[in-house]
Order: C-alpha cells, then sequence, then structure tokens
C-alpha cells in the first residue's frame, strides 16, 4: 500500500511487499521529501528509519484470496549536505511535492484456478509524483504515477488524513482514498479480450478509464523507546465502476481490505 501522516510529514521511502497487486493494500511505496531548503543548524548527515513487518493483503487487484507476506520500510527524514542544501527536516507542516512509487505483484493464472484463460501481468513498477498539505491535526494529498513496467498506463490517487495525539508518544490517523486509472491500465487488469473469452469461458469485457476503487485507511505509530516504534495499518477499498463490473472482480471480490504491522528503528549518521 501512499504514506502515513503525523510524522513530520514524512512517509515511506521504500516499502515493498511480494505479496499483492493491489495499491491500496499491497506493494505500495511513496517518498516524501520536503521542500529543499538552507540547513540552518542541522549539521551535515542523513537521519533515517529502517525496519519491516508483515502485511496481510488480496493475491491480486480484485482477488477473494489473500496473503500473508513480510514487507521492508525505508524512510527518510533529514538529508543535509555539507554546502547547507537539505532536503527533509523541519516540522514537515505546509506543502510538499514528492516522488511517488510503487510496486505490484504479478498476476498469473497458475496461482489462481479462477484465472485460467486469461493472460498472466508482469509484476509492476510505477513511478510519479505527488503533492500533499500538511497542518498538525490534517492532511491532503494526491499522487499520480505511469507503470514503466508490467503495464504503461496510469494510475493514481487522492485522500485526507484526520491526525490525532490522544497519548505521549501516540500518533494515529485515519481518512478517506479514492484511485483512478486510465484505459492503459484497466485494459491490463479488468479487460476480457475476445480470445480471453473463449479460452477462460468469462464474458468479454474492455474496462474504461474512471475511479477505480472508493475507501478508507487508519494508521498507527507508538514511539515506544528512544529510536523504537511500532507501526501498524489497515485499509479498505470497494472497487467501483469498470474495476467492479469486470468478470475478473467477479471471481474474486469487490471488497479489498488489507493489514500491516512493523517495527522500525531510527538513526542518524553525521558527515564528517
Amino acid at each position: 500500500m501512499p504514506g502515513a501522516c503525523g510524522e513530520k510529514g514524512l512517509t515511506d521511502l521504500i516499502n515493498l511487499s511480494k505479496f499483492s497487486g493491489t495499491l491500496g493494500a499491497g506493494a505500495l511505496a511513496a517518498v516524501l521529501l520536503a521542500t529543499p531548503s538552507l540547513a540552518g543548524d542541522s549539521p551535515p548527515g542523513i537521519e533515517f528509519e529502517l525496519g519491516g513487518g508483515g502485511a496481510v493483503a488480496p493475491r491480486y487487484e480484485g482477488s477473494s484470496d489473500y496473503l500473508l507476506s513480510p514487507y521492508p520500510t525505508f524512510r527518510l527524514k533529514r538529508l543535509t549536505f555539507s554546502n547547507g542544501f537539505q532536503i527533509g527536516g523541519g516540522d514537515g507542516m505546509g506543502l510538499s511535492f514528492y516522488p511517488s512509487f510503487a510496486y505490484r505483484g504479478a498476476r498469473k493464472a497458475a496461482d489462481t484456478l479462477a484465472l485460467t484463460g486469461l493472460a498472466d501481468v508482469d509484476a509492476a513498477v510505477e513511478l510519479g509524483l505527488g503533492a500533499s498539505y500538511t497542518t498538525p491535526g490534517f492532511r491532503v494529498f494526491s499522487e499520480i504515477r505511469r507503470g514503466v513496467t508490467g503495464h504503461d498506463g496510469f494510475v493514481g490517487e487522492i485522500g485526507a488524513d484526520l491526525i490525532m495525539r490522544p497519548a505521549d508518544k501516540l500518533t494515529l490517523s485515519a481518512g478517506p482514498r479514492a484511485s483512478f486509472a486510465d484505459g492503459a491500465y484497466m485494459d491490463t487488469y479488468f479487460s476480457v479480450t475476445a480470445a480471453e473469452a473463449v479460452a477462460s469461458g468469462l464474458p468479454q469485457f474492455d474496462a474504461g478509464p474512471g475511479f477505480k476503487s472508493v475507501g478508507a485507511e487508519a494508521k498507527l505509530r507508538y514511539d515506544f523507546a528512544p529510536n523504537w516504534a511500532v507501526e501498524s495499518s489497515a485499509s479498505y477499498n470497494r472497487l467501483i465502476g469498470d474495476a467492479s463490473n469486470s468478470p475478473v472482480t467477479g471471481i474474486g471480490s469487490r471488497d479489498q481490505y488489507g493489514f500491516r504491522l512493523g517495527l522500525v528503528r531510527s538513526f542518524r549518521i553525521d558527515f564528517r
């Protein structure tokens, strides 16, 4: 699955997983790099978080089968160069622009009997851009990416989060999500060609562009010790439009759930 808020405005730089091809609950990663600035009092160096955990998500977008898999996490918090140029740092408030990255696992008929007759879809890497506006209690964001492997379409997400800090070292965030895609993406994952219809017994279907899911996501972070934190998230997305009407979804489910639980450790390395 885009990134958490309430964490000084920084989301996962790498949050890859092998288990799923879904956007919301699968192999999703986002990078939030705060607007470059002069470092001020920050010494040259890098601050980051490294960790990992386990995730449960659909086998592919529209699937009713779920997989449990490990995932790593890398989060850049600050990078300060010796000339005073800095990326990240600060309080993370206000407007930020960032690169966005996502990975989608391959969809293979050999893994799901109901997909027999449909063409396999290779694992996809998506690259793009995002923007967010963060306040102490609220965040809105939008991201758009293009597939560079697996598919050559455009896909994106918009969302908002309410940020709460009910106790010391505990941060909660939750809010709505909506995802959209162009015709090339929808063709790859939700269309059924004439040849596939004959081979699979499913009706032919031509999926068009538009919004493909709506849902919500909730996240929790607890900094239980110096440099250590536990993080979890739960998401629900309902496929809509042609993603919902596709025969591929018909043999699976419109309802897509996801859950993650992981541990992260903070590091700081000064440049000497």
